[in-house]
């Protein structure tokens, strides 16, 4: 039985699944005018610049906003740092192994395929394994796994930044 958390609960009601898995990690949707101290505090602003490093914003449920100009191009949450907090961000709520979140994702999104890529082939480093999927929009999802299948992130695109 899948049990939705509250935001994640408001959003299993959009019929689009990019603009339902966007609406899961924040309430600020992705690829539209957006005034980044709405969202809360910077977390690199030190080193961001509009040409190489992009600005990250962190609103208040840990939820990293990535801009482009004033649109948010990527939403991450660090699972790590997240603790036992459940995750609102694609239904994944308390869970943290691999098979259980795929579960949670996959029934909150039944209209992506979702695959996944072993460490040595995903390519994000040492022992990290790769689980993603793609939107009709263009965006995609993508979970990463440490060593013992739990998770680290969770991130959304809205397009290709690079």
């Amino acid at each position: 039985m899948v049990v939705l958390c509250p935001v994640a609960a408001q959003s299993k009601n959009i019929a689009d699944p990019f603009k339902r898995a966007d609406a899961s990690f924040s309430r600020f949707a992705m690829n539209v005018p957006t005034k980044a101290k709405s969202i809360g505090r910077p977390t690199n602003s030190g080193e961001c610049d509009d040409d190489m490093i992009l600005c990250t914003w962190e609103d208040s449920a840990g939820v990293e906003h990535v801009l482009v100009g004033n649109k948010i191009a990527i939403k991450s949450i660090s699972a790590k740092r997240a603790g036992a907090t459940s995750l609102t961000a694609l239904n994944i709520g308390t869970e943290r192994s691999r098979d259980a979140v795929l579960a949670r994702v996959r029934a909150f999104l039944p209209e992506i395929e979702i695959d996944c890529l072993e460490p040595g082939e995903a390519g994000e480093g040492e022992g990290i394994a790769s689980c993603g999927g793609a939107f009709d929009s263009g965006g995609w999802i993508k979970l990463l796994f440490d060593t013992n299948n739990q998770l680290l992130d969770a991130r959304i695109d809205a397009y290709q930044i690079n």
